[in-house]
Protein backbone atom coordinates (compact mmCIF):
# COMPACT_ATOMS: atom_id res chain seq x y z
CA UNK A 1 0.00 0.00 0.00
CA UNK A 2 1.17 3.52 -1.21
CA UNK A 3 -0.32 6.60 0.81
CA UNK A 4 2.61 9.38 1.43
CA UNK A 5 2.82 13.03 1.20
CA UNK A 6 5.23 12.58 -2.10
CA UNK A 7 5.98 9.73 -4.23
CA UNK A 8 7.53 9.48 -7.24
CA UNK A 9 9.23 6.28 -7.62
CA UNK A 10 9.96 7.01 -10.93
CA UNK A 11 12.98 9.11 -9.74
CA UNK A 12 16.42 7.86 -9.72
CA UNK A 13 17.66 8.44 -5.95
CA UNK A 14 21.05 8.47 -4.27
CA UNK A 15 20.26 6.58 -0.85
CA UNK A 16 17.20 4.37 -0.70
CA UNK A 17 16.49 4.29 3.30
CA UNK A 18 15.18 1.57 4.37
CA UNK A 19 12.83 2.45 7.81
CA UNK A 20 10.85 0.59 10.60
CA UNK A 21 8.21 2.11 12.83
CA UNK A 22 10.65 5.09 12.43
CA UNK A 23 10.89 8.37 10.83
CA UNK A 24 9.05 10.36 9.44
CA UNK A 25 5.66 9.43 11.19
CA UNK A 26 7.09 8.11 15.12
CA UNK A 27 9.75 10.59 17.00
CA UNK A 28 12.53 9.31 18.58
CA UNK A 29 16.07 9.01 18.85
CA UNK A 30 15.92 6.54 15.63
CA UNK A 31 14.15 9.17 13.84
CA UNK A 32 16.22 12.12 14.91
CA UNK A 33 19.20 10.43 13.69
CA UNK A 34 17.42 9.83 10.22
CA UNK A 35 16.53 13.53 10.56
CA UNK A 36 19.98 14.66 11.00
CA UNK A 37 21.07 12.47 7.91
CA UNK A 38 18.84 13.55 5.46
CA UNK A 39 19.23 17.78 5.99
CA UNK A 40 22.85 17.34 7.08
CA UNK A 41 23.39 16.18 2.84
CA UNK A 42 21.54 18.01 0.52
CA UNK A 43 23.69 17.85 -1.74
CA UNK A 44 21.95 14.15 -2.16
CA UNK A 45 19.12 12.72 -2.66
CA UNK A 46 16.71 10.29 -0.98
CA UNK A 47 13.83 8.14 -1.21
CA UNK A 48 12.00 6.30 2.04
CA UNK A 49 10.46 2.84 2.26
CA UNK A 50 8.94 3.00 5.48
CA UNK A 51 7.31 -0.41 7.18
CA UNK A 52 4.10 -0.01 9.61
CA UNK A 53 2.13 -2.41 11.88
CA UNK A 54 -1.22 -0.66 10.74
CA UNK A 55 -2.93 2.25 9.31
CA UNK A 56 -4.42 3.17 12.61
CA UNK A 57 -0.68 3.39 13.82
CA UNK A 58 -0.07 6.38 11.84
CA UNK A 59 -1.13 9.97 11.05
CA UNK A 60 0.68 12.86 9.61
CA UNK A 61 4.43 12.69 9.31
CA UNK A 62 6.11 13.96 12.61
CA UNK A 63 8.58 15.85 10.78
CA UNK A 64 8.48 18.15 7.84
CA UNK A 65 10.29 16.32 4.91
CA UNK A 66 13.32 17.96 3.25
CA UNK A 67 13.20 18.86 -0.55
CA UNK A 68 16.00 16.03 -1.22
CA UNK A 69 13.79 13.35 -0.07
CA UNK A 70 11.96 12.75 -3.06
CA UNK A 71 9.13 10.06 -2.52
CA UNK A 72 8.16 7.98 0.56
CA UNK A 73 6.35 5.24 0.37
CA UNK A 74 4.15 3.38 3.35
CA UNK A 75 3.89 0.01 3.78
CA UNK A 76 1.75 -1.72 6.54
CA UNK A 77 3.05 -5.37 7.73
CA UNK A 78 0.12 -6.17 9.61
CA UNK A 79 -2.92 -7.73 7.29
CA UNK A 80 -3.05 -8.33 3.67
CA UNK A 81 -5.59 -7.83 0.94
CA UNK A 82 -4.51 -11.45 0.00
CA UNK A 83 -5.62 -13.12 3.50
CA UNK A 84 -8.88 -14.92 4.10
CA UNK A 85 -12.17 -13.48 4.16
CA UNK A 86 -14.26 -15.04 7.86
CA UNK A 87 -16.35 -17.23 5.66
CA UNK A 88 -13.68 -18.08 2.96
CA UNK A 89 -12.35 -21.53 3.76
CA UNK A 90 -8.82 -21.02 4.78
CA UNK A 91 -7.22 -24.01 2.39
CA UNK A 92 -9.57 -24.57 -0.20
CA UNK A 93 -7.13 -25.55 -3.45
CA UNK A 94 -3.85 -27.42 -4.85
CA UNK A 95 -1.49 -25.46 -6.40
CA UNK A 96 1.45 -26.22 -8.58
CA UNK A 97 4.19 -25.45 -6.55
CA UNK A 98 4.84 -28.08 -4.70
CA UNK A 99 8.79 -28.06 -6.01
CA UNK A 100 8.39 -24.56 -4.61
CA UNK A 101 7.52 -25.44 -0.87
CA UNK A 102 9.93 -28.04 -0.92
CA UNK A 103 12.70 -25.61 -1.76
CA UNK A 104 11.09 -23.55 0.64
CA UNK A 105 10.98 -26.04 3.27
CA UNK A 106 14.61 -26.86 2.72
CA UNK A 107 15.45 -23.10 3.54
CA UNK A 108 13.93 -22.64 6.52
CA UNK A 109 16.01 -25.85 7.65
CA UNK A 110 19.34 -24.49 6.25
CA UNK A 111 18.49 -21.13 8.40
CA UNK A 112 17.60 -23.29 11.44
CA UNK A 113 21.37 -24.40 10.96
CA UNK A 114 23.34 -21.34 9.79
CA UNK A 115 24.10 -20.31 13.66
CA UNK A 116 26.55 -22.97 13.42
CA UNK A 117 27.62 -22.20 9.16
CA UNK A 118 27.49 -18.70 9.64
CA UNK A 119 27.17 -16.01 6.70
CA UNK A 120 27.03 -17.88 3.38
CA UNK A 121 24.04 -20.01 4.25
CA UNK A 122 22.14 -17.39 5.24
CA UNK A 123 23.41 -15.40 1.84
CA UNK A 124 22.22 -18.43 -0.09
CA UNK A 125 19.00 -18.52 1.66
CA UNK A 126 18.27 -15.13 1.22
CA UNK A 127 18.97 -15.16 -2.51
CA UNK A 128 16.57 -18.37 -2.90
CA UNK A 129 13.93 -16.62 -0.98
CA UNK A 130 14.19 -13.76 -2.92
CA UNK A 131 13.65 -16.14 -6.19
CA UNK A 132 10.82 -17.92 -4.23
CA UNK A 133 8.75 -15.37 -3.57
CA UNK A 134 9.05 -13.12 -6.34
CA UNK A 135 8.19 -12.88 -10.35
CA UNK A 136 5.18 -14.17 -11.54
CA UNK A 137 5.91 -18.14 -10.51
CA UNK A 138 6.24 -16.11 -7.15
CA UNK A 139 4.69 -18.02 -3.63
CA UNK A 140 2.18 -15.54 -2.37
CA UNK A 141 0.44 -14.72 0.10
CA UNK A 142 -2.52 -16.09 -1.23
CA UNK A 143 -0.51 -19.58 -1.13
CA UNK A 144 0.47 -18.98 2.33
CA UNK A 145 -3.28 -18.60 3.45
CA UNK A 146 -5.19 -21.17 0.98
CA UNK A 147 -3.22 -23.38 -0.30
CA UNK A 148 -2.50 -27.04 0.30
CA UNK A 149 0.81 -27.21 0.08
CA UNK A 150 1.20 -24.44 3.03
CA UNK A 151 -1.50 -26.28 5.08
CA UNK A 152 0.89 -29.41 5.17
CA UNK A 153 3.81 -27.30 5.44
CA UNK A 154 2.41 -25.93 8.57
CA UNK A 155 1.15 -29.31 10.11
CA UNK A 156 4.80 -30.56 9.50
CA UNK A 157 6.40 -27.45 11.59
CA UNK A 158 3.56 -28.71 14.16
CA UNK A 159 4.49 -31.89 15.05
CA UNK A 160 7.66 -30.43 16.76
CA UNK A 161 6.18 -28.51 18.91
CA UNK A 162 5.49 -29.24 22.70
CA UNK A 163 3.14 -31.66 23.46
CA UNK A 164 -0.24 -29.25 24.75
CA UNK A 165 -0.05 -26.37 22.79
CA UNK A 166 -3.17 -25.56 20.77
CA UNK A 167 -2.76 -25.79 17.02
CA UNK A 168 -5.19 -23.03 16.62
CA UNK A 169 -2.95 -20.49 18.04
CA UNK A 170 0.48 -21.92 16.26
CA UNK A 171 -1.19 -21.61 12.91
CA UNK A 172 -2.29 -18.20 13.37
CA UNK A 173 1.39 -17.46 15.20
CA UNK A 174 2.75 -19.24 11.67
CA UNK A 175 1.01 -16.97 9.53
CA UNK A 176 1.42 -13.49 11.64
CA UNK A 177 5.01 -14.09 11.56
CA UNK A 178 5.41 -14.36 7.76
CA UNK A 179 2.39 -12.72 6.23
CA UNK A 180 4.79 -9.85 6.35
CA UNK A 181 6.96 -11.39 3.93
CA UNK A 182 5.29 -11.62 1.25
CA UNK A 183 4.47 -7.52 1.74
CA UNK A 184 8.06 -7.14 1.76
CA UNK A 185 8.55 -9.28 -1.37
CA UNK A 186 5.97 -7.04 -3.18
CA UNK A 187 8.03 -4.22 -1.94
CA UNK A 188 11.07 -5.59 -4.13
CA UNK A 189 9.33 -6.07 -7.29
CA UNK A 190 8.44 -2.74 -7.68
CA UNK A 191 11.26 -0.72 -5.34
CA UNK A 192 12.21 2.51 -6.09
CA UNK A 193 15.27 3.18 -8.34
CA UNK A 194 18.36 4.49 -6.18
CA UNK A 195 22.24 3.45 -6.17
CA UNK A 196 22.19 2.19 -2.83
CA UNK A 197 19.93 0.68 0.00
CA UNK A 198 20.16 1.69 3.79
CA UNK A 199 18.30 0.11 6.15
CA UNK A 200 18.53 1.32 10.24
CA UNK A 201 17.95 -1.75 11.62
CA UNK A 202 17.57 -5.22 10.71
CA UNK A 203 14.44 -7.22 11.27
CA UNK A 204 11.57 -7.11 8.51
CA UNK A 205 13.23 -3.41 6.96
CA UNK A 206 16.85 -5.53 7.50
CA UNK A 207 15.36 -8.41 5.52
CA UNK A 208 13.77 -6.09 2.91
CA UNK A 209 17.20 -5.02 2.22
CA UNK A 210 18.94 -8.39 1.78
CA UNK A 211 16.09 -8.92 -0.62
CA UNK A 212 16.89 -5.89 -2.72
CA UNK A 213 20.62 -6.51 -2.54
CA UNK A 214 19.70 -9.76 -3.89
CA UNK A 215 17.38 -8.77 -6.52
CA UNK A 216 19.28 -5.24 -7.91
CA UNK A 217 23.13 -5.95 -7.12
CA UNK A 218 23.13 -2.72 -5.69
CA UNK A 219 25.16 -1.64 -2.60
CA UNK A 220 23.36 -2.57 0.79
CA UNK A 221 23.93 -1.05 4.31
CA UNK A 222 23.11 -1.47 7.87
CA UNK A 223 23.40 1.02 10.79
CA UNK A 224 22.01 -0.67 14.00
CA UNK A 225 21.50 1.88 16.97
CA UNK A 226 19.59 -0.25 19.22
CA UNK A 227 19.66 -4.30 18.63
CA UNK A 228 17.02 -5.05 17.06
CA UNK A 229 16.67 -9.11 18.36
CA UNK A 230 17.27 -7.94 21.81
CA UNK A 231 14.64 -5.38 21.66
CA UNK A 232 12.12 -7.42 20.08
CA UNK A 233 13.18 -10.36 23.10
CA UNK A 234 12.29 -7.98 25.54
CA UNK A 235 9.47 -7.08 24.25
CA UNK A 236 8.15 -10.68 23.61
CA UNK A 237 8.64 -10.95 27.56
CA UNK A 238 5.25 -9.13 28.58
CA UNK A 239 3.38 -9.32 25.70
CA UNK A 240 -0.15 -10.39 25.96
CA UNK A 241 -1.47 -12.03 22.52
CA UNK A 242 0.18 -15.72 23.66
CA UNK A 243 -2.22 -16.50 26.38
CA UNK A 244 -0.69 -18.44 29.24
CA UNK A 245 -2.83 -21.11 28.94
CA UNK A 246 -1.84 -21.97 25.41
CA UNK A 247 1.92 -21.54 26.29
CA UNK A 248 2.31 -23.74 29.27
CA UNK A 249 6.21 -23.64 28.68
CA UNK A 250 6.75 -19.88 29.50
CA UNK A 251 8.72 -19.15 32.70
CA UNK A 252 10.57 -15.71 32.16
CA UNK A 253 13.25 -13.81 29.71
CA UNK A 254 15.56 -16.67 28.88
CA UNK A 255 16.36 -19.83 27.36
CA UNK A 256 13.17 -21.33 28.73
CA UNK A 257 10.49 -19.30 27.40
CA UNK A 258 7.45 -19.99 26.42
CA UNK A 259 7.96 -22.10 23.06
CA UNK A 260 5.96 -19.63 21.14
CA UNK A 261 8.11 -16.63 22.29
CA UNK A 262 10.98 -18.67 21.42
CA UNK A 263 9.60 -19.44 17.85
CA UNK A 264 8.91 -15.27 17.38
CA UNK A 265 12.60 -15.00 18.73
CA UNK A 266 13.96 -17.33 16.37
CA UNK A 267 12.33 -15.71 13.78
CA UNK A 268 14.13 -12.45 14.13
CA UNK A 269 17.20 -13.66 15.10
CA UNK A 270 16.65 -15.11 11.15
CA UNK A 271 15.90 -12.18 10.06
CA UNK A 272 18.94 -10.11 11.31
CA UNK A 273 21.49 -13.10 10.07
CA UNK A 274 20.07 -12.77 6.58
CA UNK A 275 20.16 -8.83 7.11
CA UNK A 276 23.94 -9.24 8.11
CA UNK A 277 24.28 -11.71 5.50
CA UNK A 278 23.22 -9.31 2.67
CA UNK A 279 24.69 -6.25 3.67
CA UNK A 280 28.05 -4.45 2.58
CA UNK A 281 28.93 -3.07 5.57
CA UNK A 282 27.33 -2.90 8.59
CA UNK A 283 27.62 0.34 11.07
CA UNK A 284 27.08 0.57 15.37
CA UNK A 285 27.34 2.79 17.65
CA UNK A 286 29.83 1.31 19.94
CA UNK A 287 31.82 -1.78 21.04
CA UNK A 288 28.64 -3.43 23.22
CA UNK A 289 26.70 -3.21 20.66
CA UNK A 290 29.53 -4.93 18.16
CA UNK A 291 30.08 -7.55 20.42
CA UNK A 292 26.05 -8.41 20.53
CA UNK A 293 26.49 -8.02 16.66
CA UNK A 294 29.01 -10.40 16.07
CA UNK A 295 27.46 -13.09 18.70
CA UNK A 296 23.79 -12.75 16.30
CA UNK A 297 25.86 -13.43 13.43
CA UNK A 298 27.03 -10.20 12.18
CA UNK A 299 30.69 -11.48 9.93
CA UNK A 300 33.37 -9.06 12.40
CA UNK A 301 35.29 -7.84 9.33
CA UNK A 302 32.02 -5.70 7.96
CA UNK A 303 31.43 -3.89 11.35
CA UNK A 304 32.48 -0.33 11.43
CA UNK A 305 31.65 1.82 15.19
CA UNK A 306 30.52 5.26 14.33
CA UNK A 307 29.55 7.06 17.48
CA UNK A 308 26.07 9.47 17.32
CA UNK A 309 26.30 12.90 17.00
CA UNK A 310 24.75 16.35 17.97
CA UNK A 311 24.34 20.00 16.69
CA UNK A 312 27.17 20.96 19.95
CA UNK A 313 27.36 24.40 18.13
CA UNK A 314 23.39 25.25 18.23
CA UNK A 315 23.14 23.49 21.33
CA UNK A 316 26.23 25.72 23.36
CA UNK A 317 23.80 28.58 23.27
CA UNK A 318 21.24 27.82 25.37
CA UNK A 319 23.25 26.87 28.18
CA UNK A 320 22.58 28.70 31.54
CA UNK A 321 25.45 30.56 32.96
CA UNK A 322 27.83 29.34 35.48
CA UNK A 323 26.44 31.21 38.31
CA UNK A 324 22.81 30.24 37.30
CA UNK A 325 20.84 28.26 39.95
CA UNK A 326 19.92 24.41 39.23
CA UNK A 327 16.49 24.04 38.58
CA UNK A 328 15.83 20.88 40.48
CA UNK A 329 13.70 19.13 37.56
CA UNK A 330 14.84 16.02 35.93
CA UNK A 331 13.40 15.02 32.36
CA UNK A 332 13.03 11.98 31.14
CA UNK A 333 12.78 12.58 27.34
CA UNK A 334 11.88 9.94 25.22
CA UNK A 335 8.91 7.76 24.02
CA UNK A 336 6.15 6.58 26.60
CA UNK A 337 6.38 3.13 26.39
CA UNK A 338 7.49 -0.16 28.15
CA UNK A 339 11.03 -0.23 27.13
CA UNK A 340 11.61 3.05 28.65
CA UNK A 341 10.31 1.77 31.98
CA UNK A 342 8.72 4.75 33.18
CA UNK A 343 7.14 3.48 36.18
CA UNK A 344 10.68 3.35 37.38
CA UNK A 345 10.83 6.63 36.81
CA UNK A 346 7.40 7.37 38.81
CA UNK A 347 8.32 5.48 41.65
CA UNK A 348 12.09 7.05 42.18
CA UNK A 349 10.07 10.62 42.07
CA UNK A 350 8.38 9.29 45.04
CA UNK A 351 11.19 8.79 46.91
CA UNK A 352 12.91 12.04 45.71
CA UNK A 353 9.79 14.14 46.35
CA UNK A 354 10.10 13.00 50.05
CA UNK A 355 13.75 14.56 50.47
CA UNK A 356 13.45 17.30 47.72
CA UNK A 357 9.77 18.65 48.24
CA UNK A 358 10.14 21.31 45.15
CA UNK A 359 11.57 18.43 42.88
CA UNK A 360 9.87 17.91 39.23
CA UNK A 361 9.62 15.09 37.08
CA UNK A 362 9.10 15.27 33.43
CA UNK A 363 7.67 13.55 30.84
CA UNK A 364 8.82 14.43 27.62
CA UNK A 365 8.19 12.56 24.62
CA UNK A 366 4.99 11.70 22.48
CA UNK A 367 2.36 9.49 24.16
CA UNK A 368 0.55 7.96 20.91
CA UNK A 369 2.24 4.57 20.58
CA UNK A 370 1.16 2.66 23.76
CA UNK A 371 -1.95 4.52 25.44
CA UNK A 372 -2.69 1.64 27.77
CA UNK A 373 0.68 2.07 28.83
CA UNK A 374 0.40 5.68 29.26
CA UNK A 375 -2.99 5.28 31.23
CA UNK A 376 -1.32 2.70 33.70
CA UNK A 377 1.49 4.94 34.28
CA UNK A 378 -0.67 8.37 34.70
CA UNK A 379 -2.71 6.10 37.02
CA UNK A 380 0.97 4.74 39.29
CA UNK A 381 1.17 8.81 39.49
CA UNK A 382 -2.02 9.42 40.95
CA UNK A 383 -1.97 6.74 42.75
CA UNK A 384 0.97 7.86 44.47
CA UNK A 385 -0.45 11.29 45.14
CA UNK A 386 2.28 12.78 42.73
CA UNK A 387 -0.22 14.48 39.83
CA UNK A 388 1.67 18.49 41.17
CA UNK A 389 5.45 16.46 40.88
CA UNK A 390 5.13 14.36 38.04
CA UNK A 391 4.01 15.93 34.74
CA UNK A 392 3.38 14.22 31.20
CA UNK A 393 4.38 17.42 28.77
CA UNK A 394 4.10 15.31 25.40
CA UNK A 395 6.20 16.30 22.36
CA UNK A 396 8.15 19.17 23.18
CA UNK A 397 11.49 21.11 21.47
CA UNK A 398 14.41 20.53 23.09
CA UNK A 399 15.43 24.19 23.41
CA UNK A 400 12.44 24.95 24.95
CA UNK A 401 13.01 22.10 27.41
CA UNK A 402 16.75 22.57 28.01
CA UNK A 403 17.43 25.77 29.83
CA UNK A 404 14.35 24.77 32.49
CA UNK A 405 15.69 21.59 33.85
CA UNK A 406 18.59 20.20 35.81
CA UNK A 407 19.40 16.85 34.68
CA UNK A 408 18.09 14.46 31.91
CA UNK A 409 17.16 10.78 33.04
CA UNK A 410 16.65 7.68 31.91
CA UNK A 411 15.11 4.67 33.24
CA UNK A 412 15.07 2.60 30.39
CA UNK A 413 15.60 -1.43 29.74
CA UNK A 414 17.03 -0.91 26.75
CA UNK A 415 18.88 1.63 24.85
CA UNK A 416 21.53 2.33 22.09
CA UNK A 417 23.34 5.38 22.34
CA UNK A 418 20.57 7.51 23.76
CA UNK A 419 20.91 11.16 21.99
CA UNK A 420 18.87 12.57 24.76
CA UNK A 421 21.61 12.28 26.68
CA UNK A 422 24.50 13.72 24.26
CA UNK A 423 22.15 16.67 23.51
CA UNK A 424 21.99 17.41 27.07
CA UNK A 425 25.47 17.42 27.41
CA UNK A 426 25.73 19.87 24.55
CA UNK A 427 23.77 21.98 26.20
CA UNK A 428 24.98 21.59 29.65
CA UNK A 429 22.83 19.41 31.36
CA UNK A 430 24.73 16.22 32.93
CA UNK A 431 22.57 12.93 33.47
CA UNK A 432 21.52 9.77 35.48
CA UNK A 433 20.71 6.63 33.73
CA UNK A 434 20.30 3.16 34.07
CA UNK A 435 23.04 0.77 33.02
CA UNK A 436 21.83 0.43 29.32
CA UNK A 437 23.41 0.45 25.97
CA UNK A 438 26.55 2.56 25.86
CA UNK A 439 25.26 4.92 28.62
CA UNK A 440 28.35 3.68 31.10
CA UNK A 441 30.98 5.08 28.23
CA UNK A 442 28.51 8.29 27.73
CA UNK A 443 28.78 9.12 31.21
CA UNK A 444 32.22 7.58 32.36
CA UNK A 445 33.99 7.57 29.24
CA UNK A 446 35.60 4.60 27.70
CA UNK A 447 39.12 5.63 26.62
CA UNK A 448 41.90 6.70 29.46
CA UNK A 449 41.68 9.66 27.83
CA UNK A 450 38.41 9.96 27.85
CA UNK A 451 37.77 9.24 31.58
CA UNK A 452 40.09 12.12 32.34
CA UNK A 453 36.87 14.49 31.56
CA UNK A 454 35.18 12.86 34.85
CA UNK A 455 31.74 11.94 35.35
CA UNK A 456 29.23 13.47 32.89
CA UNK A 457 26.83 12.13 35.80
CA UNK A 458 25.49 8.89 37.78
CA UNK A 459 24.69 5.79 36.29
CA UNK A 460 21.96 2.84 38.12
CA UNK A 461 20.88 -0.37 37.58
CA UNK A 462 17.46 -1.31 35.91
CA UNK A 463 14.33 -1.31 37.35
CA UNK A 464 15.74 0.31 41.17
CA UNK A 465 13.69 3.13 42.01
CA UNK A 466 15.62 3.60 45.61
CA UNK A 467 19.15 3.64 43.50
CA UNK A 468 17.48 6.05 41.18
CA UNK A 469 16.68 8.33 43.67
CA UNK A 470 19.87 8.24 45.71
CA UNK A 471 22.18 8.93 42.56
CA UNK A 472 19.90 12.15 41.45
CA UNK A 473 19.29 13.87 45.21
CA UNK A 474 23.05 15.02 45.55
CA UNK A 475 22.88 16.10 41.90
CA UNK A 476 20.18 18.32 42.61
CA UNK A 477 21.01 19.63 45.84
CA UNK A 478 25.04 20.03 45.92
CA UNK A 479 25.90 22.83 43.15
CA UNK A 480 29.44 21.81 43.10
CA UNK A 481 28.78 18.09 42.21
CA UNK A 482 26.41 19.26 39.57
CA UNK A 483 28.59 21.69 37.95
CA UNK A 484 31.60 18.99 37.84
CA UNK A 485 29.01 16.55 36.11
CA UNK A 486 27.74 19.66 33.52
CA UNK A 487 31.81 19.95 32.72
CA UNK A 488 32.85 16.28 32.37
CA UNK A 489 29.71 16.22 30.13
CA UNK A 490 30.24 19.30 27.58
CA UNK A 491 34.45 18.27 27.07
CA UNK A 492 33.16 14.94 26.49
CA UNK A 493 30.60 15.66 23.81
CA UNK A 494 32.67 18.40 22.44
CA UNK A 495 35.42 16.07 21.79
CA UNK A 496 33.94 12.61 20.75
CA UNK A 497 30.05 13.16 19.96
CA UNK A 498 29.72 16.24 17.61
CA UNK A 499 27.10 15.89 14.49
CA UNK A 500 30.09 17.56 12.12
CA UNK A 501 32.15 14.28 12.59
CA UNK A 502 29.43 11.62 12.03
CA UNK A 503 28.05 13.66 9.28
CA UNK A 504 31.31 13.59 7.25
CA UNK A 505 32.01 9.90 7.75
CA UNK A 506 28.46 8.63 6.41
CA UNK A 507 29.05 11.27 3.61
CA UNK A 508 32.29 9.62 2.65
CA UNK A 509 30.63 6.09 2.61
CA UNK A 510 27.64 7.19 0.55
CA UNK A 511 30.08 8.39 -1.77
CA UNK A 512 32.24 5.59 -1.71
CA UNK A 513 29.29 2.98 -2.03
CA UNK A 514 27.54 4.92 -5.03
CA UNK A 515 30.70 4.70 -6.60
CA UNK A 516 31.24 1.06 -6.39
CA UNK A 517 27.74 0.47 -7.96
CA UNK A 518 29.05 1.98 -10.88
CA UNK A 519 27.18 5.76 -10.43
CA UNK A 520 27.62 9.20 -9.89
CA UNK A 521 25.64 10.81 -7.00
CA UNK A 522 21.96 11.52 -8.85
CA UNK A 523 21.66 14.92 -8.52
CA UNK A 524 24.91 15.19 -10.39
CA UNK A 525 23.87 12.87 -13.16
CA UNK A 526 20.81 15.07 -13.14
CA UNK A 527 22.43 18.03 -13.75
CA UNK A 528 24.46 16.84 -16.32
CA UNK A 529 21.53 15.74 -18.02
CA UNK A 530 22.18 11.93 -17.33
CA UNK A 531 18.84 11.21 -15.40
Amino acid sequence: MNDSPKYNPSEHVDVCLLLEGTYPYVRGGVSTWVKQLIEGMPDLTFSIIFLGASPDDYDEPAYPIPDNVRHIEIHYLMGSDEEPQKKKKLFARKSDKAALFERNAELHNMLTDSEQQGAPVAAEVVRDFTSLTTGSDAITGNDLFHSDESWKAIREKYVDAPEGLDFNHFFWSVRTMHGPLFTISKIVENAPSANMYHSVSTGYAGYLGAMLKSKTGKPYIISEHGIYTKEREIDLAHVDWIPEELDPFKVGLDDSMGYLRQTWIRFFRSLGRMSYSAADHIYTLYNGNRLRQIEDGCPEDLLTIIPNGVSVANLTKIRRADDAPVPPVLALIGRIVPIKDIKTFVRAMRIVVAKVPDAKGWLVGPEEEDPAYVAECKALVASFGLEDSVQFLGFQKLTDIFPQIGLTVLTSVSEGQPLTTLEGFAAGIPTVTTDVGSCKELIYGDTEEDRAYGAAGAMVPIANPAAFAEAVIPLLTDNNKWREARDAGIKRVEALYDEKDMLERYHTIYINQIGNSGQAPAAKLKQAGGL
